[in-house]
């Protein structure tokens, strides 16, 4: 879908640095039946735009989330959706990439036992008259003892399922971890580019799920984890992608760019508005020229917007270093 076409249509499509897929929203006016009924939950939808400079470019992408009701005003029906851009990984569970073990575990349990009637050999006690006295005297005999029942503590084993994390040995690095815990989880990472790959000196245990445990991982190595175009990718951050874009007044900026400080990072941002410019994507290199302004940013983040009349963008930038 594109601006232009003959579908009418408004969005608003986001990208940041964060390694969970953005979430964006578009609305789809007087649409046929068949287009109704395309927009149902989990079904792909792709977002182009067409300049003459330079062609078709793919601006956004992913699955369906949600689908509102129709809206209708008497005159118009608009059918608003939510999709995100590229597939989440968040939710796959740890147990993904733990290996399932089974181990015998003691119990004890109270029976009752039926103990059989038997006959014994017994000294018996007895007595006798001997010159007036009463005398004790004991002989050797048989007693029959009664079967009976009684409580006995009995010892049994089962066997319990329980679930060993995935470990790697000392010397292992960061990179051959990401790389087995996205293997097994199916967890789909395009590119993969560390500033440091130091090996675990004492081994290494993954914990938790497994998105987090490869966004540690790339944590420790002064990298980023995040959504480029839909596709999940690690990135040292030492190189932009470069877009030659000199963003200013001719070229489509709409107003002055706008400062802010970033409490997390520290970093300088600035905001721009323009024409909506596909090459600005997230960890892209532009320079924008205001009246009062002369930078060269990264991008972190932005929205690419769509009214139905004219394409637009706002993008945060760092200062590049």
């Amino acid at each position: 879908m594109r601006p232009g076409s003959d579908l009418l249509f408004t969005f608003d499509i986001n990208f940041n640095m964060d390694a969970t897929p953005p979430e964006s929203d578009a609305s789809f006016i007087n649409t046929s039946q068949n287009m109704r009924n395309y927009l149902k939950a989990k079904n792909q939808i792709a977002f182009f735009i067409s300049y003459e400079a330079f062609g078709k470019m793919l601006i956004g992408s992913g699955k369906i989330k949600s689908v509102d009701p129709i809206q209708y005003d008497g005159v118009t029906t608009t059918v608003p959706i939510t999709f995100s851009a590229g597939q989440d990984f968040s939710n796959i569970s740890a147990k993904s990439i733990q290996k399932e073990k089974t181990k015998k575990v003691g119990h004890y349990k109270r029976v009752k036992v039926n103990v059989k009637g038997k006959t014994v050999k017994r000294r018996i006690h007895y007595y006798s008259d001997e010159d007036g006295k009463r005398v004790g005297h004991y002989k050797e005999g048989h007693v029959h003892i009664a079967g009976k029942t009684k409580i006995k503590r009995t010892r049994y084993t089962v066997k319990k399922k329980f679930y060993s994390n995935l470990s790697f040995k000392k010397g292992v690095k960061p990179s051959v971890a990401i790389k087995k815990i996205a293997k097994e989880s199916g967890i789909k990472i395009s590119s993969t580019k560390l500033a440091e790959n130091k090996p675990f000196k004492k081994g290494y245990t993954v914990s938790g799920k497994p998105l987090d445990a490869i966004n540690k991982l790339v944590k420790r190595c002064k990298s980023k984890m995040f959504y480029d175009r839909d596709q999940l990718k690690i990135d040292d951050l030492k190189e932009s992608k470069k877009t030659h874009i000199i963003l200013d007044y001719s070229s489509g900026l709409l107003s002055e760019p706008s400062y802010s400080d970033d409490s997390d990072s520290g970093e300088e941002l600035y905001e721009s508005s323009s024409y909506l410019l596909p090459q600005i994507s997230v960890h892209s290199t532009y320079e924008v020229r205001g009246d009062f302004i002369k930078k060269t940013l990264v991008a972190q983040s932005g929205t690419y917007s769509f009214d139905g009349t004219q394409p637009t963008m706002t993008v945060d930038g760092a200062v590049a270093k």
